[in-house]
């Protein structure tokens, strides 16, 4: 694509950097003034027009052209994408949600699975327009079936509060730093997964097919790992799962600027990246169920909302990484971009664990005020032997050893 259109590897890595930011930034927005509209009918447009954005990115002649269809497909996704995943929770039973979650986030990971190898491989025969063109029939396709197949479902009861009460959501302490978590692990990963095609092609020496097949475990360690987030968040709860999740995804970004010491091409760097692609996809796609499952949690009142804040967290944190991984290819080597994913991704758990802190004082402190006060009568009024240890002269409120 670079080539195709004459910009450097860093600008058409700008094209990831604004359909994120676009999404980021107006997806609250367009959800919020859609809010009304039945879900199924705008589900069947957004993705109709969808279609229409990637075909005119198929076609355009030039990178700026190419730039303003890929912001159209954002504010169209960034209808899409939230809706969905409250839709998805609309259509059960509140104990069922975290699994009707799982299964959103698994059609992502199955997207990986298939459509991230497969344009590899197509973007190398056939060129990067045709993985536009296919991305097009496919949106096609989901609008016919959303049309067949969803039953007629209200518009979401956030979206009435309109923006003002969407935003207000994330003013709560612990809704914003659960938003942070999210931004940071999603800046983490872009930094290096925007540019991972030519990081791998330097490590493997593979060609496009072998590339196609690094991303295909990518893509397959994504699906255990969207069923792994909700599962863990079920049975071990939010913290005790989303901890380990995010020091994986530090040691796994951190061998990619750690395996270039070892001679390219050789069976132990090659197995070494493909161990990482897959424990990144695992752990990567796990954090998103868990983070929503949080927020749900967190805001019960105001699901959509959240949703779509956590939504545009991600994107923005993808525009971010993608931004940021040009950066650092300006000044140094693709080997360092692993050294500052690794290090963001710490970053985030450090935002975890003070998040999470700030929750616990939040529950504690209110439940404390609860507390009814015991009056204690005076120690003339109470035999000797009756009264507390404290009141006894003791230094301690039990007997000391």
């Amino acid at each position: 694509m670079a080539r195709d259109l004459s910009v450097s590897v860093g600008t058409a890595g700008h094209l990831v950097t604004v359909f994120a930011v676009a999404f980021a930034v107006l997806s609250p927005v367009l959800v919020a003034a859609t809010g009304g509209v039945g879900r199924r009918r705008l589900l069947v447009t957004a993705l109709a027009l969808f279609a229409l954005a990637n075909a005119a990115a198929a076609f355009a002649p030039t990178f700026s052209l190419l730039l303003i269809s890929r912001v159209a497909a954002a504010c169209l996704a960034a209808i899409c994408m939230p809706v969905a995943v409250a839709t998805a929770a609309q259509l059960v039973p509140p104990e069922h949600k975290g699994r009707a979650l799982s299964v959103t986030i698994g059609g992502i990971s199955v997207a990986w699975v298939v459509g991230v190898p497969s344009g590899a491989v197509m973007v190398d025969h056939l060129g990067w327009r045709a993985s536009f063109a296919l991305t097009a029939g496919l949106a096609v396709f989901a609008a016919i079936a959303v049309g067949t197949l969803l039953p007629r479902v209200k518009g979401a009861p956030a979206a009435a509060g309109g923006l003002v009460s969407r935003l207000a959501v994330a003013g709560r302490p612990a809704v914003l730093a659960t938003l942070l978590v999210t931004i940071l692990a999603m800046v983490s990963g872009f930094t290096v997964l925007t540019y991972v095609s030519p990081l791998l092609e330097g490590l493997t020496g593979f060609g496009g097919e072998g590339i196609g097949s690094m991303l295909l475990l990518f893509g397959l360690g994504a699906i255990a790992g969207s069923i792994l987030g909700g599962y863990g968040a079920d049975r071990w709860g939010y913290r005790t799962t989303v901890v380990p999740v995010l020091v994986v995804q530090a040691f796994a970004l951190l061998s990619f600027s750690l395996l270039p010491a070892a001679q390219a091409g050789s069976a132990f760097v090659i197995i070494g990246a493909a161990a990482a692609m897959a424990a990144w996809g695992v752990v990567s796609f796990a954090l998103l169920p868990l983070q929503q499952y949080r927020l749900i949690g967190m805001a019960p009142d105001e699901q959509n909302g959240v949703l779509s804040l956590n939504s545009s967290a991600v994107y923005a944190g993808q525009g971010l990484g993608a931004g940021f991984g040009s950066l650092v290819l300006g000044y140094s080597s693709p080997a360092a971009l692993g050294y500052v994913g690794a290090v963001l991704a710490a970053v985030a758990l450090v935002a975890l664990v003070f998040g999470t802190s700030l929750t616990l004082r939040k529950a504690i402190e209110p439940e404390a005020a609860a507390k009814p006060v015991t009056e204690v009568a005076p120690s003339s009024a109470v035999p000797h032997e009756a009264q507390p240890h404290a009141l006894r002269g003791y230094p301690c409120a039990r007997p000391c050893q």
